[in-house]
């Protein structure tokens, strides 16, 4: 337990502070883009995956990991992996996720993103042929009960937002959660930074389609911005913040701190699309939330491996 309260920390919490803050930014200027400029939600998740893909590759180039990357090409089971890694789980996450967005709100697709542990914890379970513990059942119940409170307002008249936007989102929580579950094997013999990026760039190819066909015929200055800010700003650099805090900062540290993402999309959502505060939405956002805190600390002597834990999900 010595790596919880080692000094040089502080640094990679703050990294994975600001990660997680351009990502939660990263949803509202999707929102934007879909809501304002009528972007298509499948361009936009191609070209972040692209765009992400070539500036991560140019940041592990330089750094010694090229030879890591050519090594995939080298063992057949690996380059399935990542292949499958890439065009099935991080495709599906990103097109999943802008979906969600594109369909309700930023704040909506990242709660029930977030709800994602509650899937890897059961399947975890399933797998050990373990019953779940009481508290697990509690947890999972409060998340539930958040998302039920969140997307329906606290009413039983009907949903708060469409019922597509609720169907994407849960969806993308199961590919986020195959995310995470997926490259266990693959991180166990490379460097997160490699593995990422590595699927970054499978995945972009399969999407070259919808990059190509879905473009828009142009761009306005505001629209440009937020597009590369997406690339950039939301995806590049706070994977790279993340990936390089996982060296100081313990993958639980990491998961509860990540729970400052849908917090900012939130809060920048009260300013930028007059989201209406009611009891039911903050009761909601605290229950998935407190679930995802308490699942990320739940029984850490039957905890998840930590390699299950360490890969970004945005």
């Amino acid at each position: 337990m010595a790596q919880y309260k080692l000094p040089y920390q502080r640094p990679g919490i703050f990294g994975i502070v600001v990660a997680a803050i351009l990502w939660g930014f990263s949803g509202i200027a999707a929102q934007e883009l879909f809501q304002h400029y009528q972007l298509q939600s499948t361009w936009l998740a191609a070209v972040r995956v692209a765009g992400a893909g070539i500036l991560l590759a140019l940041w592990a180039g330089p750094r010694g990991r090229t030879q890591s990357l050519r090594r995939f090409t080298t063992d057949k089971r690996r380059l399935i992996t990542i292949i499958v890694f890439g065009v099935v789980a991080l495709d599906g996450v990103q097109i999943t996720f802008f979906l969600a967005i594109a369909h309700g709100t930023a704040v909506s697709a990242t709660l029930l993103q977030f709800t994602s542990p509650v899937l890897i914890l059961g399947w975890v379970s399933l797998r050990r042929f373990k019953a779940p513990r009481p508290l697990l059942v509690v947890l999972t119940a409060a998340a539930l009960a958040g998302v039920f409170l969140v997307v329906t307002g606290g009413s039983s008249a009907g949903l708060a937002i469409p019922l597509t936007g609720v169907a994407w989102g849960l969806i993308s929580a199961g590919f986020t959660a195959l995310y995470n579950l997926l490259p266990t094997e693959l991180l166990s013999k490379h460097n997160a930074e490699v593995v990422v990026a590595g699927a970054f760039l499978v995945g972009s190819v399969a999407l070259l389609p919808w990059l190509i066909l879905n473009a828009p015929a142009g761009f306005s200055t505001p629209e440009l911005l937020m597009v590369l800010f997406v690339i950039v700003g939301g995806t590049a650099v706070p994977f790279l913040l993340y990936l390089s805090a996982l060296a100081t900062v313990a993958p639980l540290t990491a998961n509860v701190v990540g729970t400052l993402e849908p917090l900012t999309a939130a809060i920048a959502s009260l300013f930028l699309f007059n989201l209406q505060l009611s009891p039911a939405l903050i009761a909601g956002v605290a229950l998935v939330l407190g679930s995802v805190v308490g699942l990320s600390l739940f029984d850490r002597n039957h905890k998840l491996p930590p390699k299950e834990l360490e890969t970004p999900t945005r």
